[in-house]
């Protein structure tokens, strides 16, 4: 009977300890596990958002191609053209599509993801196609949505087909562009299998009939056939659009789905992640903690502290590398835009607080798309991210630097004693990148243009503050590249000025605001005009007259130079024929920009504005800087050959300035040297730049080829010229740059004698 009450308590009182254990375990453990849990969950989802959101980007950027290249305004006015004639003949359609089909492709060639295009005319007859189409092209007329992104089948794979109408001037459908893009770069986003852990699979879901597209393990995009489950939650993903982070507690095969809408119409991300991965630990260290504390009753408590810790630190662990996806550049490791905003934020406070100082810097990189376009974007990636651990080395530990993206970097320098101390720091990060990189057996130098503003003085606000430092760095991009600046209210005002020439002139040749004047050019024995140099000059609505130097740099970075050359081109050529039919025939030369040379089809433009305006090619003289030759001589010389097969004349301008071309002279197909006129201001009576002018004049002669003096202001200056034999000249001596008619006035019947 004892023995039998005594097991009794025994077992009563074990299995109160038992019961004790266990209940303490449970609102120990319990409570946790749900804060991490949702934690977990917030952080994933927010991962996938962000996910989402670079997916947009990239159909964003698809859409900008498709309405850059829809916007092309010769294009545009030839195919209003038919529009207008809508009896047009098949020969017409013809010429149009042969027209366009070039000029389409040379579009094309910036994006190296676009792989096809179809634009249809205005009844939505295709007119013209290029490189790879589906079989079959939908039913679509001038009237499409603009930017419509859908999924459509090709004979190799899917492609993304971006609709956007072509639009005349005035809004009036002209037809649409049927633009394809290659699915690496969304196949190559689904397929980080890293982003959401392992076992975790992504999808697209895409427009039209709901889609299915994954990463096949190749890496390719591929369409998916989806499982029972997620059929069905296909099914609800069609039923709303909201984001959100779904549980399947559906047994062995339980699974976390998160869906994320994009902002384009029709796409959705899912995301699959096994529940095994995202809750297993939680699950089996609670269900071991809890055994434990019924089993070894006394040693429950410390059994569950043992094992609550490292599931504790397993939690932690998988939150801080979603947190880091969420907050940090996947390329660098360093803060992205996103945290570096919110460090600057607190560094705000801080600094409001102690009443203190700080600094913003921003970087740019000088030149750094030229890295990309002639080494490519893989190289280019890891010359960031060489860069970004040079500049991390550079830096104190307490100080904040991050990637906004692209080439831009920005650090936040806390506790400033005084704003020189910004200067001393960003010439510090400048020296660190003034060693060369290797990357991939390629050794490259890169500078860098580094822009500062300081709290409070320049901004009290993160966004005004790096406003003002990116405001600052393109002040010293514009002062001579590789420099740093303090921002300055001034330079606010020149960045207005900027975007408003920006803006301007990218209407200046649609509201005929460009004009061509034209500076004689002479013999030096005689003072014969021989020629005239066509210099485009803009003349803004509110009557203001800018000259080349204030434009064409601008034109040449908003990708506006070809349009402004190949009417250059067009201009002076007519102008040059027009004075030949009345007796006035001139040699006509006209500057070529570099990009014109080694981007365009400038060779096609030169015989363009010859056939459309009757001009001998012997009248027309091209000039290219010293400074194209020296830097891009090997990749124009056949271009630069072509023009000369045209039978047109090529010119070396500003010659002297770039101290190491002569060794190119004697391959390239030039006729003429132009002296910079910086060497024939102070002559006669300086000897250094007296003797500059007679070596030039020499090495002209020993080549066989002409010379021409520029910025001749005196007679003293043509007299000097004439003692050492120069052929020719031009400048305000002889004539300032007049307009057509005053040329034409001035040079014409009964000005002085001319050269056939």
């Amino acid at each position: 009977m004892m023995k039998r009450a005594r097991r009794r308590i025994v077992a009563l009182a074990t299995l109160g300890i038992l019961v004790t254990g266990a209940l303490v375990g449970l609102s120990t453990a319990w409570p946790l596990y749900q804060a991490h849990r949702q934690g977990l969950e917030t952080i994933t989802l927010v991962s996938a958002s962000a996910q989402a959101e670079t997916l947009d980007h990239l159909l964003a950027r698809y859409r900008d191609v498709a309405r850059q290249i829809a916007s092309r305004t010769e294009l545009r006015r030839r195919l209003e053209d038919l529009v207008e004639g809508a009896a047009a003949s098949r020969d017409e359609r013809g010429a149009l599509s042969a027209f366009m089909a070039p000029r389409l492709v040379d579009a094309m060639l910036p994006s190296p993801d676009l792989v096809g295009l179809v634009r249809l005319g205005p009844a939505g007859e295709p007119l013209v196609t290029i490189g790879r189409v589906p079989e079959s092209l939908p039913a679509t007329d001038a009237t499409a949505v603009d930017g419509q992104a859908r999924l459509v089948p090709a004979e190799e794979g899917v492609l993304v087909e971006v609709t956007t109408p072509v639009l005349s001037l005035e809004g009036r459908p002209l037809g649409t562009d049927l633009l394809y893009f290659g699915p690496q770069g969304i196949a190559g986003m689904l397929d980080d299998a890293g982003r959401f852990g392992k076992g975790a699979r992504q999808w697209l879901l895409a427009p039209p009939g709901q889609a299915l597209l994954a990463a096949d393990p190749q890496g390719a995009l591929v369409m998916a056939e989806p499982d029972g489950r997620l059929a069905g939650r296909l099914r609800e993903a069609l039923a709303t659009d909201r984001a959100g982070l779904f549980r399947d507690d559906d047994g062995a095969e339980a699974a976390v789905l998160v869906q994320v809408p994009l902002v384009t119409p029709g796409w959705t991300l899912l995301v699959q992640i096994p529940a095994r991965g995202f809750y297993g630990v939680v699950y089996q260290e609670l269900l071991w903690p809890a055994t434990m504390v019924l089993v070894l009753m006394g040693l429950g408590a410390l059994a569950t502290a043992r094992v609550i810790s490292p599931l504790l630190s397993r939690i932690t662990d998988q939150a801080g590398r979603l947190k880091r996806s969420a907050n940090f550049d996947s390329l660098t490791g360093l803060p992205n835009r996103a945290y570096l905003n919110h460090r600057l934020a607190l560094a705000l406070e801080r600094a409001e607080e102690d009443q203190g100082s700080l600094a913003v810097l921003f970087l740019d990189l000088d030149h750094f798309k030229d890295i990309n376009d002639s080494l490519g974007h893989p190289l280019g990636d890891r010359l960031l991210q060489a860069v970004g651990r040079r500049l991390g080395r550079a830096v104190r530990d307490d100080d904040s630097l991050g990637r906004l993206g692209g080439d831009e970097f920005v650090l936040v320098l806390e506790r400033l004693h005084e704003h020189a101390d910004a200067g001393r720091v960003a010439q510090k990060l400048i020296d660190a990148l003034l060693q060369p990189f290797t990357v991939d057996q390629h050794e490259i130098f890169i500078g860098a243009s580094i822009g500062i503003s300081v709290y409070p003085r320049d901004g009290r606000s993160a966004g005004e503050l790096i406003q003002r430092a990116d405001t600052a760095m393109y002040g010293a991009k514009a002062l001579k590249r590789n420099t740093w600046m303090f921002f300055a209210p001034e330079l606010a005002a020149a960045s207005r000025e900027r975007f408003t020439m920006d803006t301007g002139l990218r209407r200046a040749l649609d509201r005929q605001e460009l004009v061509l004047h034209y500076q004689p050019q002479a013999r030096v024995d005689g003072s014969r005009v021989f020629g005239a140099e066509a210099l485009v000059r803009w003349t803004t609505p509110e009557g203001e007259v800018i000259g080349p130097g204030r434009f064409i740099a601008l034109a040449e970075e908003a990708g506006l130079i070809h349009t402004i050359g190949r009417w250059v081109l067009g201009e002076a050529c007519r102008q040059a024929r027009e004075w030949e039919l009345a007796g006035l025939p001139l040699r006509v030369a006209v500057n070529l920009s570099g990009l014109q040379v080694v981007q365009g089809d400038i060779v096609g433009d030169v015989r363009e504005a010859l056939e459309q305006s009757g001009l001998s090619p012997s009248r027309l003289e091209l000039e290219i800087t010293e400074g194209f030759v020296i830097g891009h001589a090997d990749e124009g010389l056949e271009r630069l050959n072509g023009l000369r097969r045209l039978g047109i004349e090529l010119a070396v301008d500003d010659f002297g300035t770039g101290y190491s071309s002569l060794s190119y002279l004697k391959r390239l197909p030039v006729q003429c040297l132009k002296i910079d006129r910086s060497f024939i201001t102070d002559v006669p009576g300086d000897p250094d730049d007296e003797t500059i002018v007679a070596a030039i004049l020499s090495i002209a002669d020993r080549l066989g080829l002409d010379v021409i003096a520029e910025g001749v202001e005196n007679a003293t200056q043509l007299d000097f010229l004439r003692s050492l034999g120069c052929p020719a000249y031009q400048g305000d001596y002889l004539s300032p740059p007049l307009t057509a008619a005053e040329f034409t006035e001035r040079w014409g019947a009964g000005g002085l004698a001319r050269e056939a």
